[in-house]
């Protein structure tokens, strides 16, 4: 322990515990790169409707790259069929954090055949048996982290990830400053576009465990009953109401959302796009176009959640 000399943040350690059985690397493509160099995977097959930035560490491993359709529940239309001494795996994506009873259903025969990406569900429980991966900074106010979970012996690296150049849109978005912290965030997820992995930073492990998860998840579960009560009628994707913590609430409408999404920034809104894609099918197409996904994370109190869909009923 140190005594004396400069001052710190006041963070205060809850002491948190997340995925200890997990390898925790600095995001959740180190971590896939890492399996996949570790078990010598020749073949994996991905849906056609999934974010681009697995792409050049499949290719740098020399992984061939085969797409599956799926349908509207965002579900494999036809789940390829392996053997379970296959160098090949599948890959399924918890979308959203709303697939944990589907995707618990589909691998139940040969687990070991799948790799989960529940980079959008980090309070989904790992399915024993197969392999699965987690984004936690996609929940967490944290600059890096990826953690894996699977049966299979992965040595780490020793170089440990460095983020002290990439928290300052962390605090400028705490001390209410979002517009001159949004290019230091591109600026951070661009530094984690080298997927040759390396440990989580010292920085992302000590907030982790000032994280209140507990509070984290009553209110992402409730804010996503707001939304979803308020337009399970017009939604037009089939979404479940209970034993989730989702990412986001996402509201398929009839129409491009475009102009909505540009709208919104004049009110401070700012929506994600999943995902833009030249490899997304016709559901992917119709999932970027037509659906706005909105926040429900810790930091929208009740009246705000309540606020947001009324601004979002009017815009629509």
């Amino acid at each position: 322990m140190a005594i004396g000399g400069y001052n710190q943040l006041s963070l205060i350690s809850l002491n948190t515990q997340l995925g200890n059985e997990a390898y925790k690397f600095q995001s959740a493509r180190a971590a896939l790169y890492a399996y996949l160099s570790a078990t010598k995977i020749k073949t994996l097959y991905v849906p056609n409707y999934i974010c681009d930035s697995i792409f050049p560490a499949l290719k740098s491993l020399a992984v061939e790259i085969k797409f599956y359709s799926i349908n509207e529940r965002l579900l494999p239309i036809d789940c390829p069929k392996l053997t379970k001494k296959s160098d090949s795996r599948i890959l399924l994506v918890n979308y959203f954090g709303l697939l944990n009873k589907q995707i618990k259903k589909l691998t139940a025969v040969e687990p070991e055949l799948f790799i989960v990406d529940n980079s959008q569900a980090l309070f989904c429980e790992h399915i024993e048996g197969t392999t699965s991966i987690y984004s936690p900074r996609k929940f967490l106010g944290i600059p890096d982290g990826g953690f894996l979970r699977t049966a299979e012996k992965i040595n780490m690296p020793e170089t440990m990830y460095d983020a002290s150049e990439n928290v300052g849109h962390l605090l400028l978005r705490a001390a209410g400053d979002v517009q001159a912290g949004y290019a230091r965030f591109l600026a951070a997820e661009q530094a984690l576009e080298c997927f040759i992995p390396k440990k989580i930073s010292v920085i992302s492990a000590h907030l982790i465990k000032c994280a209140d998860i507990n509070a984290i998840k009553e209110k992402r579960r409730r804010n996503y009953k707001i939304l979803y009560n308020k337009f399970k009628s017009l939604n037009q994707l089939q979404l479940p109401i209970n034993d989730h913590v989702p990412l986001c609430y996402p509201l398929k409408l009839g129409v491009n959302v475009a102009s909505i999404c540009r709208g919104l920034i004049n009110s401070a809104i700012y929506l994600p796009r999943y995902w833009h894609s030249d490899y997304s099918g016709d559901v992917g197409i119709s999932m970027f176009e037509n659906t706005l996904f909105l926040p429900i994370d810790e930091r929208l109190t009740e009246g705000n959640a309540h606020a947001l869909s009324d601004i979002i009923e009017q815009r629509i």
